[in-house]
């Protein structure tokens, strides 16, 4: 081949090795771009649930999804049967959609550690978009628990055969097994996923399905004659010395019957039960939970707390030695009840035992005790909180009598927040309160424990006297005659509002509550740590003739040394009683 021939075949081969080379340079520069900018990002093109999210960092991502899931399904789901519709939270039917995995999918596309398939994976997002799915899924036994407490009264359970105790005739009489309808549940969580994965949130349809009972007769009877060996038996519940011997038509009633392991391989036993279930007696444990609750006020004592008296002198007297409380623990004692009585040997004698079950018992310690209440630092008067409550009627002075009891005696160790709403527990009938008028949306109505803001405004005045540091405090709608000078007073309304303030002191502070006359006293005792509290106010202006006004009332703090510590005004803005009419 001659030399012209030979520059004739290079030539061509070298603007195809150029081109070749172009190529390559410029996929290196669109790749080490891609890589640059979009180190911390999503690629272009790449979109979840056909939404863009391209350029988006994680964080970003993140909240633009989790902003999107929220507004979805704020409301919750909406499920319906018939005419009827159910709207239930997404976190109670267990479903959930995994927001870091979804975006961690989408952003670890183009960005693995194989440089190969990261250059796959960018070049091909130039001419083609990476949809990411939604990673979703759903805890089927909160969704169980849901179609218990939520929708039950769609469904009809199938009844197995089985017994109920005739106390009349003292006999265990046969009830018939029945076909049930259940909710479709594989219906149902496909319809979830569906809205899940799509992020929507249509009506999902509920349909039943029929359900056969596991039991449809007892064969042989071996259920029943289970059943009777065991109320031969004599039980009896013991704690310490006490003992409670349980009648037997009490007991009667701890025995239940379901679906135990068919063991049995004979043509017969298949013609009368599913292949692997059989009827037998078995512990009906929420009877056995009723009848413990009956005994839980022979049992439980509540823990008491050292408590502390000042006496004449000043000086600090234990009045109430603390003391252990116990209480039944019904859970574990029915676990103890049916270890005891429901086994095999039970099952199958017939004979007459006793049977003896220890009560199992939990020791409550005592908040404050008394080798504890002697280095609390109590050592003088810090303030004294008081209100007057002259005029009230006859419920409202036994509500602040009981009101106040509560917080008697009460101990709030230093740094810790005081909840008036906390201490003071429930209210109601059972703890003593009687009716009388409460302030409540746009009206004054009768309720129980009324008049309980005497206690709280009492309460709040004395911590402010103290230099304590308010976090919560509320204002009456409108001014009451009882709470005067206005501006100084504090409504509650379990759980809110409610009267708070920490317990800014190096020591423990004493709560004692007094009643004289028409008056009722809050006395702080605690470690006097030189502070000076001055008080200026209570302002009232902005009065009206319907009645309505506003009032202020500041709080001054200055330590020992005189610096100020802190400042604290608080307003109060009075409506015109008539808009809360009695």
């Amino acid at each position: 081949m001659s030399k012209a021939q030979k520059n004739k075949l290079t030539k061509p081969l070298k603007i195809i090795l150029l081109f070749l080379m172009a190529i390559t340079i410029s996929i290196t520069a669109i790749v080490t771009y891609f890589n640059v900018v979009y180190a911390n990002r999503i690629f272009p093109n790449t979109t979840i649930n056909g939404k863009d999210y391209s350029g988006f960092t994680k964080k970003q991502a993140f909240e633009k999804l989790e902003n999107e899931m929220r507004n979805t399904y704020r409301n919750g789901f909406i499920f319906v049967y018939e005419d009827k519709t159910y709207k239930i939270e997404v976190s109670e039917i267990g479903a959930n959609i995994d927001i870091n995995k979804t975006i961690n999918n989408a952003f670890s596309y183009g960005h693995k550690k194989n440089i190969l398939q990261n250059i796959k994976e960018q070049s091909g997002l130039v001419y083609k978009k990476n949809n990411i799915k939604i990673e979703t899924k759903i805890n089927e036994i909160v969704l169980e628990n849901c179609i218990l407490n939520k929708l039950s009264e769609i469904e009809t359970p199938p009844k197995n055969f089985g017994y109920f105790y005739d106390n009349d005739n003292k006999k265990f009489i046969p009830t018939q097994s029945k076909p049930g309808m259940l909710i479709n549940r594989k219906k149902m969580i496909n319809d979830i996923f569906k809205n899940l994965s799509k992020l929507k949130n249509t009506n999902i349809e509920l349909e039943l399905v029929k359900k056969y009972p596991e039991i449809k007769k007892d064969l042989n009877k071996s259920a029943l004659a289970e059943a009777q060996n065991l109320l031969n038996k004599k039980i009896i519940l013991k704690y310490n010395s006490t003992e409670w011997e349980v009648e037997k038509e009490d007991f009667a009633l701890w025995i239940g019957f379901g679906a135990k392991d068919n063991f049995m391989n004979n043509n017969t036993a298949r013609n009368n039960y599913s292949d692997k279930k059989m009827l037998g007696a078995t512990a009906n444990k929420k009877k056995m939970e009723k009848y413990l609750i009956s005994l839980v006020p022979q049992i439980n004592e509540e823990p008491i707390n050292a408590q502390l008296e000042f006496n004449k002198w000043g000086k600090v007297d234990i009045f109430s030695l603390s003391r252990k409380g116990i209480a039944l623990q019904v859970e574990e004692s029915v676990n103890e009840i049916e270890k005891n009585i429901f086994v095999e040997k039970n099952y199958k004698d017939n004979l007459e035992t006793a049977i003896t079950i220890q009560l199992v018992i939990k020791k409550i310690q005592p908040e404050i005790t008394t080798e504890s209440i002697n280095n609390m630092g109590i050592t003088a008067l810090l303030a004294t909180g008081e209100s007057n409550f002259y005029g009230s009627p006859r419920n409202r002075r036994h509500n602040i009598a009981v009101g106040a009891s509560r917080f008697h005696g009460t101990l709030i160790g230093p740094e810790d927040e005081f909840s008036f709403n906390s201490t003071l527990g429930k209210v109601g009938a059972k703890q003593g309160y009687l009716p009388e008028l409460v302030i409540k949306k746009d009206k004054t109505i009768p309720e129980y424990g009324g008049g309980l803001c005497q206690v709280s405004t009492t309460a709040f005045r004395g911590a402010v006297k103290a230099g304590f540091e308010i976090t919560e405090r509320e204002s009456h709608a409108y001014p009451v005659q009882y709470y005067n000078p206005q501006g100084t007073d504090a409504t509650i309304y379990p759980p809110h509002p409610d009267m708070r303030f920490k317990n800014n002191t190096p020591a423990y502070v004493l709560i004692q509550t007094r009643i004289k006359g028409n008056k009722l006293y809050f006395d702080f005792y605690g470690s006097d740590d030189g502070r000076k509290v001055i008080l200026k106010g209570p302002y009232v202006y902005g009065r009206k003739a319907d009645g309505a006004m506003k009032a202020s009332w500041a709080q001054e703090v200055y330590d020992k040394d005189g610096e100020l510590q802190s400042k604290k005004t608080f307003y109060s803005n009075y409506k015109s009683p008539s808009l809360y009419p009695h």
